[in-house]
Parts: structure tokens; C-alpha cells; sequence
């Protein structure tokens, strides 16, 4: 059977996927073809072409198109997102597939738990909202997954979450930085948003808002940044600049005291109620083996506090848990009902485009960029890292989901500390921002405590107190990071690189942030990848096996 999972539409996170015998082969989003951070409103057209060409097949031979959202609710969501997709010069005119509908929070569990590798598993999606369900708590066994219990819009942790980092000055997406704002500050340990109930349940006390349309957020949005100003005060209003050297209106906001308190009290709040969920849904199940999904599965630190609970026996989450993954989640869910599966585990995210040496030396002497061949380019990038420098590594498939995981990423050596402040200019990123490290087996023995789910970059941990001063670029004011541990499932030219820099009496670590700039989505071609690096600090740009460094002088 093949299936391809649309996402997104006219809301956000616009992505597609194909699933071709029980396997997931290709999944893409539609922000990094039109560079538009989230695609709001945007078909997944892109993303839908490349899954097609990558599998040599065309719309026709294509069995079903899975949707992540029910037509009940398509108006306040999607709309007509099949039907305009279909309608695309490229698509139309050929045979038209079966549709089958998937819901929203059924297609988050589903790509989280069929490409967990568990047989049985607890699933906890916590999202904002989609098919009027904010969280849902299920069973999965076999290819069945059995929805246990679910709570509506008005008891949404995604939305309170955003209304706390809407109530910090920051703006949807840019809950990654209250995360890591949070870690600077001291929780009020006493202010607790959500009543916990004995039955595993909880109660935000906002029902029915939202009711009236059930996908649909922001009064909820604003009721939570109304809620958090009741509690702590008014928040501090944004700041606004133009900014002459890149003509942009630029928006900041306000990280004092005060602000890191605000959200390390809503961190800890939110990992409170995920701690009861789970506790509960382990309990309900019976099953320690537990998978997250949905949009709250981004939140790294609290993923880290799940593992270190003592509830779990083993964690699993989907490198897209955010809506992106729900074109894959919908078209395995799908398959699942027809009694295919994944045989195994997710190991890698590179389920995006590729590009060839000869595509790669096409497109630079296209633009007369002068290049180098080398023979061994992790080799090469090695002795660049080592000595000091930054670079942009550019290397197979692309990645899916918001963490760079060894295929467009930007690295450098975390032995010192002013390197974590460069890497942050160079990106444009605050200061405050924690960078994360990839590493091998061997080194996160040597250097962390205990790591989470660490294939993804998913979860948060503890650097060992004697080795912080070792890699002290990647280690956060808390002393955790958010470890890449490479396995066997890690890109090769990734793992040979950590071989290199180990060659070179290097620790087996090396920075690795993604390879983007301020507001962009991850670069995706070589075109993108020329663009950013001749835009930035960068010092050179590993493409493949080509290098290219900047004109001197």
C-alpha cells in the first residue's frame, strides 16, 4: 500500500509523507522548499512533489491520501487543503486517490508510537488543539492504538504554554526560548495553574472558553497571558527597532529577574501536570514503555524530567511531534488499520531531499563560487573545528523536525566558552540561548548523567559536575544540555566526523546548532546553504565532499 499524509493546509507546519509497504520513506516540510518559517497557510505542494519524485512514482500510483484533521472541524482548520492540492498543475488531471481522514491528536500519537519501535506503549499527546482535542492519553499494541481518555481546548497545556511565552514578549514557534529562559530563574514552587486530580485527570478552570470553536486559540491564548499577569504583573511590553545594517524591523524582549522567574514558574508548572499525566496513563495502562507526542513533546527539558521521574522504563518521541509530523502520523495510522507497520524503530530524521557532488559542483560553478574536492571531508572539517573555526556542514538527506541532527547543521568545538557567544552572533540567536552537543557512546558515559531519548535531541540532562569545565560551550547556566548521542542509526559522514576529531586528541563532542539564520528555516539546498553561509560568520561550508571557504582579503 501506498499512502501519502498531508499536514498543515491553511493553518501551520504545512508537511507530507509517504509510507510505501508499512515503511515511512520520505517526509518533508513545506517551510523549507518556500522559506517561510511554519507555512502558514500554505499547501503542502512542495513537500507533496518531493515525496512523490523520491519514490519514482506519481499521484496515480499513489493507493489513499491520509489527512491529519476530520472534515467535521475543516473549516475553523484546513478547509479545502485536498481539494487545492489537488488542483495544482502539477497533480492535476490523473487519477484521484482515495481520501481517508485521520484526527488530529489520533495522527500525533500515531507517528510517535509506530515509529517508537515498541510492540505496546502508553501514548500522551499534549498539543494546543486540533479535532477539539487538547490531550489525549492511549494504548497502543500491536498496529491498534485505543484512545483512553482526552480533554478539550479548554484544558490545553500547548495553550497555556503559548500564553506564557506570549505574556514573555515572544510569539508562537518561539516556545524553545522560554524553555531555555527558564533555566536562569527560580519557579515560585507554590503557583500551581491547574487543579491535578486523584483520578489522573486535571482541570485548567477556563472550560467552556474555546468551546464555541473548538480549533481555534487565541482568546485561549490571551486568557493564559491574562492569567500569568494576575499571578506575577503585567508583563513588560515588546521592543521595537528598525535596524539599518539588515533593514528589518527588529523585536526584542525583556529577560531580566523578573522574566526568568515567570518562566521557570510556568516550566515548572507544565512539567507538574505532564508528571501526573504520565503517572496516571502508566497506571491506566500498565505499560512502562511510554511515548510522547504533540507539540508539547518539543519541550526537551520536561521530556528530561519525564525520564528521570522513575515512571518510565523506556521513552520514545517523534523528531516532528509538533504538526509537521502529522502527515506522517495520519498516513501510518492508515496503514496501521490495514496491518502494516514500520519493522523497526525510527533511526534516523534524513527522510528529506539529497543532493549528489556532481549536483553540488553544478550549482557552485553555476554562481562562480570557487570550491576544493577533498578526499575525506570529515577529516578535513575536523582540523577546521579543532582549530577554532565555525562551519556549515551540509551533508545527505535532509532532516525533519526543528533539531539539526548532523545533516544541515552549523558546527564547531565546544571546548570553550566564547565559542557558544560566536555561534550565537552568528546566528543572530540571544545570548542566553543554550547551544546542544553531539557525541558518541563512548563520550556521553565519559561526560553526562543518565541521558534521556538522545537520537533526536529530545530531552535534557545533566553534564557530569567535573566535565562541565571540559565542553563548556554546550552546557547550560542549569548544567544540562540536550544531547545528540550518535548510534549505529547516525548518518556516517556524522560518526566518521567524531572518529576525526577523536584522531586529533579532540573529546569525541562537537557543537552542533542548526543551519539556519535568525527567523529562517533550516537551509535545504545548496542554494540555501551558499545564501546563508556567504551571509554569515561562517568560517567555511562542508557540501558534500566539497569545501568552500570565503575570499581573503
Amino acid at each position: 500500500m501506498i499512502v501519502l499524509g498531508l499536514a498543515g493546509g491553511l493553518g501551520h507546519d504545512a508537511s507530507a509523507a509517504l509510507v510505501v509497504d508499512g515503511q515511512l520513506v520520505a517526509l518533508a516540510e513545506e517551510e523549507r522548499f518556500i522559506r517561510r518559517r511554519h507555512a502558514h497557510e500554505q499547501l503542502p505542494a512542495e513537500a507533496s512533489a518531493y515525496c512523490l519524485a523520491t519514490a519514482g512514482i506519481t499521484m496515480a500510483d499513489v493507493d489513499v491520501i491520509a489527512t491529519s484533521w476530520l472534515a467535521t472541524d475543516s473549516a475553523d482548520v484546513q478547509l479545502d487543503m485536498l481539494g487545492g492540492l489537488l488542483a495544482h498543475p502539477y497533480f492535476a488531471g490523473g487519477r484521484r486517490p482515495r481520501w481517508e481522514q485521520v484526527s488530529h491528536p489520533v495522527s500525533h500519537a500515531s507517528a510517535a508510537y509506530h515509529t517508537s519501535g515498541f510492540d505496546e506503549a502508553t501514548i500522551i499527546s499534549t498539543d494546543g488543539v486540533g479535532d477539539r482535542i487538547s490531550t489525549l492519553v492511549a494504548h497502543g499494541r500491536g498496529t491498534a492504538i485505543e484512545v483512553k481518555r482526552h480533554w478539550p481546548i479548554s484544558e490545553s497545556l500547548g495553550m497555556f504554554y503559548l500564553g506564557l511565552t506570549n505574556y514573555l514578549g515572544f510569539r508562537f514557534g518561539q516556545e524553545g526560548k522560554v524553555m531555555g529562559l527558564a533555566s536562569y530563574g527560580a519557579p515560585d514552587e507554590s503557583w500551581m495553574p491547574f487543579v491535578l486530580h486523584d483520578d489522573g485527570g486535571y482541570h485548567t478552570g477556563l472550560s467552556p472558553l474555546g468551546e464555541d470553536r473548538p480549533n481555534f486559540g487565541p482568546p485561549l491564548v490571551q486568557a493564559w497571558a491574562a492569567r500569568v499577569a494576575e499571578r506575577f504583573g503585567p508583563p513588560r511590553p515588546r521592543r521595537y527597532a528598525y535596524n539599518p545594517v539588515n533593514a528589518r524591523l527588529e523585536v526584542s524582549a525583556e529577560t531580566g529577574e523578573s522574566q526568568r522567574h515567570v518562566a521557570a514558574s510556568g516550566q515548572r508548572a507544565l512539567e507538574r501536570a505532564l508528571l501526573h499525566l504520565v503517572g496516571s496513563a502508566v497506571r491506566e495502562t500498565g505499560c512502562r514503555n511510554v511515548v510522547l507526542a504533540g507539540g508539547v513533546g518539543l519541550n526537551c527539558t520536561a521530556n528530561g524530567v519525564i525520564w528521570q521521574s522513575g515512571l518510565v522504563d523506556q521513552l520514545a518521541i517523534f523528531p516532528a511531534s509538533g504538526d509537521a509530523g502529522t502527515s506522517a502520523g495520519a498516513a501510518l495510522a492508515v496503514v496501521a488499520a490495514a496491518g502494516e507497520r514500520p519493522d523497526r524503530a525510527l533511526g534516523n530524521a534524513g527522510l528529506g531531499p539529497q543532493f549528489g557532488d556532481d549536483e553540488i559542483r553544478a550549482v557552485l560553478r553555476d554562481r562562480n563560487v570557487p570550491y576544493t574536492d577533498v578526499d575525506d571531508i570529515a577529516d578535513t572539517v575536523a582540523e577546521l573545528i579543532t582549530d577554532g573555526q565555525v562551519v556549515g556542514w551540509f551533508q545527505g538527506r535532509a532532516e525533519f523536525g526543528p533539531r539539526a541532527l548532523g545533516q544541515r547543521s552549523i558546527l564547531a568545538s565546544p571546548l570553550r566558552r566564547p565559542m557558544h557567544h560566536r555561534v550565537n552572533a552568528i546566528k543572530n540567536r540571544e545570548q542566553w540561548r543554550p547551544l546542544a552537543p553531539s557525541m558518541s557512546v563512548a563520550a556521553a558515559e565519559k561526560y553526562l548523567v543518565d541521558p534521556g531519548p538522545s537520537r533526536f535531541m529530545l530531552a535534557a540532562c545533566q553534564v557530569r559536575e567535573d566535565r562541565r569545565d571540559e565542553i563548556p560551550a554546550v552546557v547550560h547556566v542549569d548544567g544540562s544540555c540536550r544531547p545528540q548521542i550518535l548510534d549505529d542509526d547516525a548518518p556516517a559522514p556524522y560518526r566518521r566526523l567524531l572518529d576525526r576529531l577523536a584522531a586529533r586528541g579532540h573529546p569525541e563532542i562537537v557543537l552542533n546548532t542548526s543551519f539556519n539564520l535568525a527567523n529562517e528555516p533550516i537551509v535545504h539546498s545548496p542554494q540555501d546553504a551558499l545564501r546563508s553561509f556567504f551571509g554569515s560568520g561562517l568560517d567555511a561550508l562542508a557540501i558534500g565532499s566539497v569545501l568552500v571557504r570565503k575570499p581573503v582579503g
